[in-house]
């Protein structure tokens, strides 16, 4: 399976595309082996586009970001993918539904990484940009025909699942910038 091809169609057509993703029995090691390791370290590479844009930019400064950039996801996918399957029992309940809840934390947070990749890339900042991050919301949303999710009440698990892969990176680069830098 193409898993970029996939992630893009999930952004673009969220409904088809978690449909599709169910179709092709996504296990969440390869997703995140295959997709979600190279992109972390994609974004951590391209924190180092500042040397090329900016004049004030440093080595020591882009080793930095490239260090926070790289761990905020890291550590998100790990705390997220830990709360989400242990806490919630009426969506998780099973090893199978855990998996899918993986699979939908890992494909979140890999069109939030596509997007800080872009943001890293260009030379200037682009404040709509900022606004897509909220987008994840409504792709999480989608994913409820994914995880089979038949109660109105569960329902508030997907924003959950969108509102921890939004604030834990940011909890986790606020702390980190305030001990490196």
């Amino acid at each position: 399976m193409n898993f970029i091809k996939s992630i893009a169609y999930v952004a673009c057509f969220p409904r088809n595309g978690w449909a599709e993703v169910a179709r092709s029995n996504v296990r969440w090691r390869d997703v995140q082996s295959k997709v979600l390791y190279p992109m972390m370290a994609v974004v951590a590479l391209s924190a180092f586009m500042s040397l090329v844009y900016d004049a004030e930019a440093t080595l020591t400064g882009c080793i930095q970001t490239a260090i926070i950039e790289f761990v905020k996801y890291f550590f998100t996918v790990m705390i997220a993918g830990y709360v989400l399957t242990g806490f919630f029992p009426t969506v998780v309940s099973d090893r199978r539904s855990a998996d899918r809840v993986n699979v939908v934390v890992q494909y979140c947070m890999a069109v939030i990484i596509a997007l800080n990749i872009v943001d890293n890339l260009l030379p200037v900042s682009f404040p709509y940009l900022k606004i897509l991050y909220l987008y994840i919301f409504f792709v999480a949303w989608k994913a409820n025909g994914f995880l089979e999710i038949k109660n109105e009440k569960d329902k508030k698990f997907l924003i959950i699942v969108a509102a921890m892969i939004l604030l834990i990176p940011l909890a986790i680069s606020f702390c980190l910038e305030w001990i490196l830098i």
